[in-house]
């Protein structure tokens, strides 16, 4: 397990991934949209977020945000512009709440190992 100074050493190239793997024009947008406003919450670099898309009928695309391997979100996006942005806002927050929660939990889980054990 690389500590922090380990990881901040590796430079850009270790930082988290944002991966494509929708297969419509309604898909590539939301990636689009979603990449070009995501900023990872402070201090945290690693981690994966994949923009996925299921088949879907109609002028529909199934999209799935999955973070660090947990699907956070599947719902049916319309291919309307202002729909798009508003739905890659939506899931830019979750995503990033979700990467701080799980950064927040660790950080409480290592400093609980740290505190002097009491002795009676």
């Amino acid at each position: 397990m690389a500590s922090q100074r380990q990881r901040a050493k590796l430079g850009p190239e270790a930082s988290g991934l944002v991966l494509d793997q929708t297969i419509t024009k309604i898909g590539h947008d939301f990636y689009d949209q979603f990449y070009s406003r995501w900023e990872a919450p402070n201090g945290i670099d690693d981690f994966t977020v994949v923009i996925g898309e299921k088949p879907s009928r109609g002028n529909n695309a199934i999209i799935t945000v999955t973070v660090n391997n947990e699907q956070l979100l599947e719902f049916p996006l319309q291919g309307k512009e202002e729909i798009i942005m508003d739905a890659s806002q939506q899931a830019i927050e979750i995503a990033s709440n979700s990467l701080q929660e799980s950064f927040n939990l660790s950080q409480q889980l290592e400093r609980g190992n740290k505190q002097a054990l009491e002795t009676y």
